[in-house]
């Protein structure tokens, strides 16, 4: 599983993808498939083994006039359940603007925890703050968290640790 990030290059490729997943036993662990916003729809009914397409992201204001973003309202139309969200690549650690801020990232967990979805919602710090020490990258957590711990169901949110290093 895991996140496919902007891979694979070709549409071909991604059956054989699948029909690796499917061939693993995933009766006693969760399998989250995150495949690109272009591969999302193909890849919706692949997975015959309880492996989980997950979208990379989502926007918090449903579906309207949001030009290249994805609403959860149309991935449940598609049978998607859950949807990753504050990646460090989202974050822009990595220069993608407009970023996702703290603030933003909550919005977005509360309107899928609304729309009866779960999510995957991704933390880390990067190296910098990694090379401050165990106390730094806790404190760095914290403030990635304190505007959704009160959302943080664990039968509906999964924290990823997502390090920038």
């Amino acid at each position: 599983g895991g996140n496919w990030k902007c891979n694979p290059e070709k549409t071909s490729a991604l059956d054989g993808l699948i029909a690796n997943i499917n061939a693993c036993d995933t009766s006693k662990c969760e399998v989250y498939v995150c495949p690109s916003p272009l591969h999302v729809a193909y890849c919706a009914d692949k997975f015959t083994n309880g492996a989980k397409v997950t979208p990379q992201n989502c926007n918090f204001k449903g579906c309207g006039a949001f030009t290249g973003e994805m609403a959860v309202e149309q991935m449940k139309d598609m049978g998607i359940s859950q949807v990753l969200i504050g990646h460090s690549e989202r974050r822009g650690e990595f220069g993608i603007f407009p970023m996702d801020d703290n603030t933003t990232l909550a919005t977005k967990l509360k309107y899928i925890l609304d729309a009866d979805m779960s999510c995957v919602f991704c933390v880390g710090e990067p190296k910098e703050i990694r090379e401050k020490g165990l106390d730094a990258v806790i404190a760095e957590m914290d403030v990635q968290l304190t505007q959704v711990y009160s959302l943080l169901d664990p039968a509906k949110v999964v924290i990823a640790y997502e390090p920038v290093w």
